[in-house]
C-alpha cells in the first residue's frame, strides 16, 4: 500500500490554495458538458504544482462515460490549453472510484527536493531505528508483528495532484519499470529515486548498483557510500557500471540471489525480510558468514538505464534480467528498469508480469502508454517529471509529479553521504 508515513520520515508537503480561476474553470467545464447534453456536476477539486484535478459525477445514470471521453478534444480547445493536454479518467476520491478531469495549470510550480529527500537525514535514521525497536518489542511480548512492516524501505516518488508526498515500499513494489520519451524528465526522476533510496536508508540497509550505458547520467553518485557492488571488506566500491560491465554485474546478482535462496532454504527462512528480522533479534547478521564474504545482508537495488538499447546490443542479458525479475524479490534484490522506447520486443509478457510497479512519463503515442501501464493517458502528460503510476495494489493510474534535482543538490547529497554514511 502506498503511504506517506509522517511519523518516521520528514518530507516537505506542498500546500496550494484553490485559486479563483480554478473555480471559474469548474463552472466552464459544467457549462460545456451541459451544452453538449452531458449532465454532470463537479463535486471536488485538487490544485497541485502542475495540474488541477476536477472530480465530477454524472447526474444521469444512463449517460455513457464514452460520451464524456469523446468531448475531450473540444474541451481542451475551449479552455485554451490544447486538445492533447486534457486527461479524463478514473480516480480515487473519498474512498470511492470517481471520474476526473485533469487540466494543466497556467503557472507551473517546481517540486523541490525536500519532497523526495528527507529534510533531516539524522532524524530519519533515529526514527527508523526506533520503528525497528517498536516492532521488536511487540515481537518479544508475544504480539507478532507483520515482518514486512519492520523491514520496510520507503522511497518517495514525488507528490500527487494535491502536493502530498507519495511513498512506496520498495520491498512490496517489488520491481519498477520507468519509461518516457526524451525530455520527459526520466533521467531526473531516476536520479531522485536513487537519492531517495540512499537518503531514506538507515546505516547499512540499502545498496544501489547502477548500470549506465550512456556513462553520463549518474556520474554524481560516483564514490558515494552504498553505491556499486559489495567488496570483500563489506563496503561498496562506489562505481557506476558501463554497458560492457553489465554482463558481469548481472552474473554477480544472479549468484547473490542463488546463494541467498540456498541459505534461506537451509535455515528455514521465508524470505529476506524474515531473515533480517530474526538476525536483528539475535543481534547479528548470520547471512555474512553463510553466504560468502561479499554479502553483509543489505537490501540491493539494481538500476538499469536505457534498458531497450542495452538488450538490443547485448541480447544475452535478457535471461539473467528475467531470472532476477522472477525470483530475486524474496532475496531482497529489486530492479529498476528505465527506457525511452517501450516496446513489446523487449518488454514481453513474462517480464512485464514481474514488473508490477510501472511508471509512465510523457510518451509519444497511445500505443507506448498501453505497453507501459495497459491504458492510454501518458501521451497527454505535460513532461518534465509529470507521470502516471500503476502499482501492485491498484489498476487505476495515479498522477504524480517528480521533484527537480539540480547538479548542486546531487553534489551536496554525495558530499553529505561521504562524510556521514556508515556501513
Amino acid at each position: 500500500m502506498c503511504v506517506y508515513n509522517k511519523n518516521f520520515f520528514t518530507f516537505k508537503q506542498m500546500t496550494f490554495a484553490t485559486p479563483t480561476d480554478s473555480q471559474e474553470t469548474a463552472k466552464r467545464i459544467e457549462n460545456f458538458f451541459t451544452v453538449n447534453n452531458v449532465k454532470m456536476k463537479v463535486i471536488g477539486m485538487e490544485c497541485g504544482p502542475v495540474v488541477s484535478k476536477y472530480v465530477f459525477e454524472l447526474l444521469d445514470d444512463t449517460q455513457r462515460i464514452a460520451a464524456v471521453e469523446k468531448l475531450k478534444r473540444d474541451l481542451g480547445i475551449r479552455l485554451g490549453i490544447g486538445a492533447s493536454r486534457v486527461l479524463i479518467g478514473e480516480t480515487e476520491w473519498q474512498g470511492k472510484v470517481a471520474l476526473s478531469i485533469e487540466i494543466p495549470n497556467k503557472d507551473r510550480v517546481i517540486v523541490p527536493p525536500e519532497t523526495v529527500i528527507p529534510i533531516d537525514f539524522d532524524s530519519v535514521y533515529k526514527k527508523t531505528a526506533r520503528a525497528y525497536d517498536l516492532g521488536l518489542d511487540d515481537y518479544l511480548s508475544g504480539n507478532t508483528p507483520d515482518i514486512s512492516s519492520i523491514a520496510t524501505e520507503l522511497v518517495n516518488l514525488g507528490v500527487d495532484t494535491a502536493g502530498r508526498p507519495f511513498c512506496i515500499d520498495i520491498a512490496k513494489a517489488p520491481h519498477i519499470l520507468v519509461a518516457g520519451q526524451s525530455g520527459s524528465g526520466k533521467s531526473v526522476f531516476i536520479n531522485s529515486l536513487i537519492a531517495g533510496l540512499i537518503g531514506n536508508a538507515f546505516y547499512g540497509n540499502c545498496d544501489v548498483c547502477i548500470i549506465d550505458p550512456k556513462g553520463t547520467e549518474f556520474n554524481y553518485f560516483e564514490g558515494t557510500p552504498h553505491i556499486g557492488i559489495e567488496r570483500a571488506d563489506g563496503k561498496c566500491d562506489g562505481k557506476i557500471r558501463s554497458s560492457e560491465e553489465a554482463g558481469d554485474t548481472l552474473d554477480y546478482f544472479v549468484n547473490l540471489m542463488n546463494n541467498r535462496l540456498a541459505f534461506f532454504k537451509e535455515n528455514h527462512f521465508d524470505n529476506f525480510h524474515h531473515h533480517r528480522t530474526i538476525a536483528h533479534l539475535d543481534g547479528e547478521c548470520n547471512i555474512h558468514k553463510d553466504c560468502g564474504p561479499n554479502d553483509r545482508g543489505a537490501l540491493k537495488v539494481l538500476v538499469i538505464d536505457e534498458f531497450y538499447d542495452l538488450l538490443m546490443n547485448y541480447p544475452k542479458l535478457e535471461d539473467p534480467i528475467s531470472m532476477l525479475a522472477a525470483k530475486a524479490r524474496s532475496t531482497g534484490i529489486h530492479l529498476i528498469l528505465a527506457t525511452q522506447r517501450p516496446s513489446t520486443d523487449v518488454i514481453r509478457g513474462a517480464l512485464k508480469a514481474n514488473l508490477s510497479t510501472r511508471i509512465a512519463l510523457k510518451v509519444a503515442s497511445r500505443v507506448d502508454s498501453q505497453v507501459i501501464i495497459d491504458c492510454p493517458g501518458a501521451e497527454s502528460l505535460c513532461g518534465h517529471g509529470d507521470m502516471l503510476y500503476v502499482g501492485p495494489d491498484t489498476d487505476i493510474p495515479k498522477r504524480l509529479h517528480g521533484c527537480m534535482l539540480t547538479q548542486a543538490d546531487l553534489i551536496a547529497m554525495r558530499d553529505f553521504a561521504q562524510k556521514n554514511w556508515k556501513y
